[in-house]
């Protein structure tokens, strides 16, 4: 086997299928024209391989390149766009913006951009900025910092790429649409019978709606195929949120039919007034990216027809 044939095998290890063929040919030619420059210096044919191969680079860096260039995202980026859920779940959910000092989120965050700068602004960053903006919106004396530059900062960025704006609003449509639709002691149990099975504590539904958020979040950013990972997001992210208010309608449900294990305060008038409200904005937000992309793109259409500058 030559050294061509063998750095491309390695090479085609880290690529996706959907992308090998066109790397695959792509990275041949390279090879071939950097082949024929050594066979002009006069070295011989396998010489001029072995070469070329060294001077083009490591497979599993040029790999990492094409995997870029092509929107792949890796599993190093997707852990650290979970690491706020991770972290807040472990910490617990009261923590945030209240009893963690603003100064350390702006460390915190100001050391995460300097990283993110360096890596050319990579997708982890912008789930990583929402979660500064949900430390302002806690924070009493921070409120209109957040409704003035958090309103501004979305829609700007979904003008130019919906998925990252998606991603910086998560913590709202995530956490915060849990924490304020499933509120603590909702449902309780008189501790009778078949209701002392059921948690008080509401940390073990914190925790496993945590694991389905990041479930959604690995599978949207590693899916194999870019056009895909739109579709799993929205539909990962509205999927949750319905959950959300089915969950509640649920509690009642079981408040209603079991009434001699389980206690609840919600009443569907409540139900209808409040807590689906509150779902159907935390979707209007998921959504709000998209139709600001698409009606910038229709707006740039339209001017691009009647010989406007876009």
């Amino acid at each position: 086997m030559s050294a061509i044939e063998q750095y491309l095998r390695e090479f085609q290890n880290t690529i996706p299928a959907h992308l090998r063929s066109d790397a695959t040919a792509e990275v041949h030619s390279h090879l071939e024209e950097l082949t024929r420059e050594w066979q002009r210096r006069g070295l011989s044919r396998s010489e001029a391989e072995r070469k070329a191969v060294l001077q083009f680079g490591a497979p599993r860096q040029i790999g990492h390149q094409w995997r870029r260039a092509a929107g792949m995202v890796d599993w190093w980026d997707i852990l650290l766009a979970a690491l706020p859920i991770l972290g807040i779940t472990g910490l617990g959910w009261e923590l945030v913006g209240k009893f963690i000092p603003l100064l350390m989120y702006l460390a915190i965050f100001g050391l995460g951009a300097l990283v993110a700068w360096r890596r050319s602004w990579p997708t982890w960053w912008y789930a990583w900025l929402g979660w500064l903006f949900l430390a302002l919106l806690v924070k009493p004396e921070t409120h209109w910092a957040f409704f003035i530059i958090f309103p501004i900062l979305v829609t700007l960025l979904a003008v130019d790429s919906w998925q990252h704006a998606t991603l910086m609003t998560l913590p709202f449509t995530t956490y915060l649409a849990f924490a304020t639709i499933i509120q603590r002691q909702q449902l309780v149990t008189t501790g009778w019978g078949p209701g002392n099975i059921y948690p008080g504590n509401i940390i073990w539904l914190e925790t496993a709606f945590s694991i389905l958020w990041i479930a959604v979040l690995a599978a949207s950013l590693r899916a194999a195929r870019p056009s895909r990972r739109d579709i799993y997001l929205l539909a990962g992210l509205v999927g949750t949120q319905l959950i959300y208010v089915g969950a509640v309608a649920l509690m009642i449900v079981v408040a209603k039919s079991f009434p001699a294990y389980f206690v609840t305060t919600l009443t569907p008038r409540g139900l209808l007034l409040q807590k689906l409200p509150l779902g159907l904005a935390t979707i209007g937000l998921t959504l709000y990216p998209l139709f600001v992309w698409l009606a910038a793109r229709w707006i740039s259409r339209s001017k691009t027809r009647t010989g406007l500058p876009a």
